[in-house]
Formats: structure tokens, C-alpha cells, sequence
């Protein structure tokens, strides 16, 4: 039998030897290591889910032409005061974006006046794909437009006496139009007031082809993050004003910093607990084991040999609880996400290296105290059983 089939023989004989205490480190080790697990797939779970929540807060960057005051806002917020009309170049904001390289999506906006019956109303040219997916809470009776249809705001709508399926005569700068509605939107904003059109359609009408007065954006940032994109836009975009909407999303983000600090203060707390039940518990083996480890030095194994079959032991021990940590630590996340957030939780399998580097830490770590005692331990003295 060569040395490391030895080494191997006797580790698995010294942990089936011990059951009892083999259970009892398994057990902790795997108990850790599940609830590093678990926290940490649900932090990371829960990080997903809130920023998929401000997501449905709408956009968190407005750009607005510099010398303009434009009444713009969403949900009932408000950014400014129209005064003058001013337009930005929609082939500048597009370059701009492309050359941040921001992870962003984006809807350009054209806010006018179009004549109806000797009345002017305001338009807003949108693009309706994009402004699906940045304003979900958009409630829409009816169907979104398509090609030559647009849509009304519900007090607009309540005002004129409209509804889906009547068709309006509008009137701009550049030429006149028929359009048949095909819906009715309501938002609790701003929006109720207006007749939303296909941002072609009124950049023909206004004679404004390729301008713009308002861009939404959604950039995947947070944090200072954002404040840098916003900067970096500021300076692609020197004729143009960068604003960032950050109220509802800070406090979102706020509020999953501290949960998430928590979870790391509970996880450090259960670690340092576990931590010290794996050193008492392979401390008192040592202790029962004195008789043994003389024997071994007395027969020619080295102090480093001896240690080593602890090491071992430690790490065999570490991988296995490891692995149980994982695959408990999956199903103690899942029950959490799906009880708490009613959701399932994303299998990150890299959190399986993580748990088997908890569970072998805490295992060497705790084996730390106990190969002190054998390096220290006189082997005549422990075959007399002093």
C-alpha cells in the first residue's frame, strides 16, 4: 500500500470509527454552509427582484434640450414648466448613447400642439413599442395603435366625448391628417390629458423630422453608478440637459442594502457559532485520541504526518459538508423566495464552490487548535496516559 492509499485508509477508518462525532461535524458544517448558501441565493434573488420592481417606476434618466422648460413628468411627477419650445436632434441623443456604451433603454418623446375643430390639442409623438415596455403601469382600453391610429388620455377622452374606433381630423404646421383611435390610456398623470401619435407621424405634422424634445431613459445602473452614466451623457451631450430621477429607486435600493447587510450579519454570526463547535468538538477528539497519536509517533510517523491525517480528515469532512450545504442551502432558498417574495429563486451553480469554501474553512479553521495539541504532544507521555 503506497503512502497516500495509507493515508486515505486510515482517515475514512478514523471517521467511521467516530460516527457519532462524524455526524456532529458533518452536521454543523453542512448547517453553515446551508445558511451561507440560502442567504446568499436570496440576497442575490432578491437584488433581481427589486430592481425588476423599479423598473415599473419608470425611467431614471430625463434628457431635455438645454434652453428648454418643458412640463415634463410620469405618475404624477413633475420636472420642469414648459416656456418655449426647444428640440434636440434624435440622431445626436442616439450617437451619444452609442458611444457610452450605457445599458439602457430608451423612448424619444415629441411634445405639440395639433389643431382639432378650431381647438388646439397636445400631441405627443412616441414610439408605442418602447413605451410598453418602459411605462407597464400604462393602463389601455382598447387595442395600442397601429400604422395611421393613435391613442387618447382618459380625461382627454372624457372631455371630447370620444372613444375607441372615432376618427379625428388633426391639423399641424406641415400638413393635415386623419387618425382613428384605437385605445384609451390612463396612467394617473399627465398622460390623461394628451393624444399620444407615432413619433414619425408627428414629426411629419410638425414639420420637425429627426427632433425631439424629451428622451426617457431606463439605465441599468443604481447608485453612483447612475450618477456617473448621467455625468457621462452630460458631457456627449453638451446641448442638452441630463437629469437623474432617483426618489422611489433609492429607497428601494436603500431598503435591500440593509436587508442585505442584515443576512451578512446572521451569516458572520452563525459562521463564528459553527466555527466554534468544529474546534471544541475536534479539540475533545484529540483529547480521546492521545493514546493513538503516541503510538503512531512511537512506531516512526512524523509530527507533520500525524497532523496530516487530521488535515485530512478536516477536509474530507469540509467537502462533504460542503456539498450538503449546497444542496440544503438550494431548498432552504427556494422555500424563502417562494414564501416570502412569490418567486422562484435562480440556481446560481457557482454558489456550490461557495458553500464547499465554507464548509472546508470552517473545517481547517476549527482543526487549527487541535494541531497545535498533536504537534506539542509527547508521545511516551500519552502511552503511559499522562
Amino acid at each position: 500500500m503506497n503512502r497516500r492509499r495509507w493515508l486515505l485508509h486510515v482517515v475514512l477508518r478514523a471517521l467511521a470509527h467516530r460516527k457519532g462525532r462524524t455526524v456532529l461535524l458533518l452536521a454543523v458544517l453542512a448547517r453553515a454552509s446551508s445558511l451561507a448558501t440560502a442567504l446568499g441565493i436570496v440576497s442575490y434573488s432578491m437584488e433581481k427582484r427589486v430592481a425588476e420592481e423599479v423598473r415599473k417606476y419608470g425611467a431614471n434618466v430625463i434628457i431635455t434640450p438645454e434652453a428648454a422648460r418643458l412640463d415634463i413628468g410620469s405618475g404624477g411627477l413633475n420636472f420642469g414648466v414648459v416656456s418655449e419650445p426647444a428640440y434636440l436632434q434624435q440622431h445626436q441623443v442616439e450617437e451619444a448613447l452609442a458611444k457610452s456604451s450605457l445599458k439602457a433603454e430608451r423612448s424619444f418623446h415629441l411634445r405639440g400642439a395639433l389643431q382639432w375643430k378650431n381647438s388646439d390639442l397636445m400631441v405627443e409623438g412616441v414610439t408605442f413599442a418602447d413605451i410598453r415596455r418602459l411605462f407597464p403601469w400604462w393602463q389601455l382600453k382598447g387595442a395600442w395603435p397601429l400604422s395611421g391610429e393613435m391613442v387618447i388620455g382618459s380625461d382627454l377622452a372624457n372631455r371630447l366625448k370620444l372613444k375607441p374606433g372615432d376618427t379625428m381630423e388633426l391639423t399641424g404646421k406641415a400638413q393635415t391628417i386623419r387618425m382613428r383611435i384605437s385605445g384609451i390610456v390612463a396612467s394617473g398623470g399627465e398622460e390623461d390629458g394628451l393624444l399620444f401619435v407615432a413619433l414619425p407621424e408627428l414629426q411629419q405634422l410638425l414639420g420637425l423630422d429627426g427632433e425631439v424634445s424629451l428622451v426617457r431613459l431606463m439605465v441599468t445602473a443604481g447608485g453612483d453608478s447612475l450618477k456617473k452614466s448621467a455625468a457621462l451623457l452630460q458631457q456627449l451631450l453638451p446641448s442638452a440637459k441630463v437629469n437623474e430621477v432617483r426618489q422611489t429607486a433609492r429607497t428601494s435600493e436603500g431598503l435591500l442594502a440593509k436587508v442585505k447587510l442584515l443576512m451578512l450579519m446572521v451569516t458572520v454570526v452563525v459562521l463564528v457559532s459553527a466555527g466554534s463547535s468544529v474546534a471544541g468538538t475536534m479539540s475533545t477528539t484529540v483529547l480521546e485520541r492521545g493514546k493513538e497519536i503516541g503510538l503512531m509517533k512511537a512506531m516512526g510517523g512524523t509530527r507533520w504526518e500525524v497532523m496530516l491525517i487530521f488535515c485530512g480528515e478536516a477536509a474530507m469532512l469540509g467537502v462533504l459538508g460542503g456539498i450538503a450545504g449546497y444542496l440544503f442551502g438550494s431548498i432552504i432558498a427556494q422555500f424563502i423566495t417562494k414564501t416570502v417574495f412569490s418567486a422562484s429563486a435562480e440556481f446560481f451553480p457557482w454558489f456550490a464552490g461557495i458553500s464547499l469554501g465554507v464548509s472546508l474553512f470552517l473545517a481547517l479553521l476549527g482543526n487549527v487548535g487541535p494541531m497545535v495539541s498533536v504537534f506539542k504532544l509527547d508521545p511516551v507521555r500519552s502511552l503511559r496516559g499522562e
